[in-house]
């Protein structure tokens, strides 16, 4: 009962806790990027071109926009759905590629610390992992026109969709399915058409690109840089069953011992977009940050490998005592279990990693600034997205807010209130405190500091 069911049991259970998680956190992930996500989404149908903004995804804007209406509650809502659909299909893929102990391939998902925690943002990476398990599902159930499309699309969810198209696309020329191969042209063809309305250029879809650059304001880093970062993502249980997964793969690729769909869609899949983002932080280029929640996109992949790594030591190492390999099973899984529950680095730290964060408790100590010392009739100038979300107003309205930028201060009027903070006016927007002195008809007005860790300054032109 347990084996037939246990899949629709574990997802139960992970929605009661999601739920328990959206009732009792504030969070939202982080401060930048989750914030603005969740503002494109929302705001979509009073600006159908939000619809067609590359940075912010058409299609994840498409798809989570009437969850969004219901405030950042409803995207985590969302998020929730994405992720159980996400463990569903990689579940399935694992028992199509005939994988033993598929169960441990849920567990893997579901207790991965930082996909967990972006669950109740509004960013991107988990929306892109379920349409790699969709892909991949259809594939394997040899639906190859469906994966193709599916597949397709993963560009407009996040860009590197397109070095997932290419590992598909090797795929299908292996497997001599030439006519699947122009079905990965779907999405593009399907949005330059559609979003021809807005740009007036079919090749808006590859113009738009916002990472598109041979550099990066953010720097650049080691080559081991993700090495590193991938145990601050899945934790050092899945970390070392991953690497065992992916030696053990290795092997039995040198010795021809292994199937095409986990050569190429799974192992060479993940490592695909692994190395493609190890050599664009390390390069310093597409405008990467080195961010580990990228990993998070191929998490499908990821568990699958280290399932192998689990099945390894469990199935082939202690294969000889019936026992061992059940007291070696039992382990293994409590270990997954507990790990995001412990005090380890790359565990949960559910109060900071859940909760809003200070910059934007900071955010919500300078709305209430204004709602109560200053007039209704001004208009706003600022860099962090957070608050947008603090003063409950529309970005995308320059009646309401403009951005704070170098060529702003010509738009200024009497009345205005910006509001300068020390990490996105400075890193972003490459304003300082020495630029705003320059202009002495802004006045401060307020100010709210953390221990200098993160600094805002509200001003307005008297």
């Amino acid at each position: 009962m347990l084996r037939k069911n246990g899949i629709f049991l574990i997802l139960f259970l992970y929605i009661v806790a999601a739920a328990f998680t959206i009732f009792h956190f504030d969070g939202t992930g982080d401060s930048g990027d989750s914030p603005m996500h969740y503002l494109f989404a929302k705001h979509a149908p009073q600006h159908p071109e939000l619809y067609f903004d590359h940075w912010a995804k058409p299609l994840f804007v498409l798809l989570a926009s009437p969850f969004a209406q219901f405030g950042f509650v409803g995207i985590k809502v969302f998020n929730v759905i994405i992720v159980a659909l996400t463990v569903l299909f990689t579940y399935r893929c694992a028992e199509l590629l005939s994988i033993k102990n598929k169960l441990i391939v849920v567990l893997i998902l579901l207790f991965t610390p930082l996909y967990f925690v972006l669950t109740f943002s509004a960013l991107t990476e988990p929306f892109f992992a379920l349409f790699i398990a969709l892909g991949l599902y259809a594939v394997l159930k040899h639906k190859l026109i469906a994966g193709a499309i599916i597949i397709s699309l993963l560009p407009f969810i996040r860009s590197e969709g397109l070095i997932i198209i290419g590992v598909f696309a090797f795929y299908f020329i292996v497997k001599k399915q030439w006519k699947v191969l122009p079905y990965l042209a779907f999405g593009h063809v399907f949005y330059a058409v559609v979003g021809f309305s807005v740009y007036k250029d079919l090749l808006w879809i590859f113009k738009k690109i916002p990472y598109a650059q041979l550099s990066s304001i953010y720097g650049q880093g080691e080559l081991t840089h993700f090495v590193e970062q991938l145990y601050y993502t899945v934790g050092l249980p899945i970390y070392i069953l991953f690497w065992l997964g992916s030696l053990v793969l290795a092997y039995k690729i040198g010795m021809k011992r292994i199937s095409s769909e986990i050569f190429i869609l799974v192992f060479l899949g993940f490592f695909a977009f692994f190395t493609a983002h190890t050599l664009f932080w390390y390069l310093g280029i597409f405008n990467s940050m080195g961010l580990k929640r990228v990993l998070i996109g191929v998490m499908p992949l990821l568990s699958i490998i280290a399932m192998i790594g689990f099945n390894f030591l469990t199935e082939e190492v202690f294969s000889f005592n019936t026992s061992v390999k059940k007291l070696l099973q039992i382990a293994l899984v409590l270990v997954i279990l507990i790990f995001p529950f412990t005090r380890n680095h790359a565990a949960i730290h559910w109060k900071t990693d859940l909760s809003l964060t200070q910059d934007q408790e900071m955010a919500h100590k300078i709305a209430n600034f204004v709602d109560e010392e200053l007039s209704d009739e001004h208009r706003f100038i600022f860099a962090h997205p957070y608050l947008n979300i603090a003063l409950e107003i529309d970005p995308f309205d320059a009646s309401q807010k403009l951005e704070l930028q170098l060529d702003v201060f010509d738009k200024i009027k009497k009345g205005d209130i910006i509001i300068w903070d020390s990490w996105f006016s400075v890193l972003e927007r490459g304003i300082t405190t020495e630029s705003m002195a320059e202009h002495p008809q802004f006045k401060e007005v307020f100010r709210c500091e953390n221990e200098g860790q993160a600094v805002f300054i509200v001003y307005q032109w008297k």
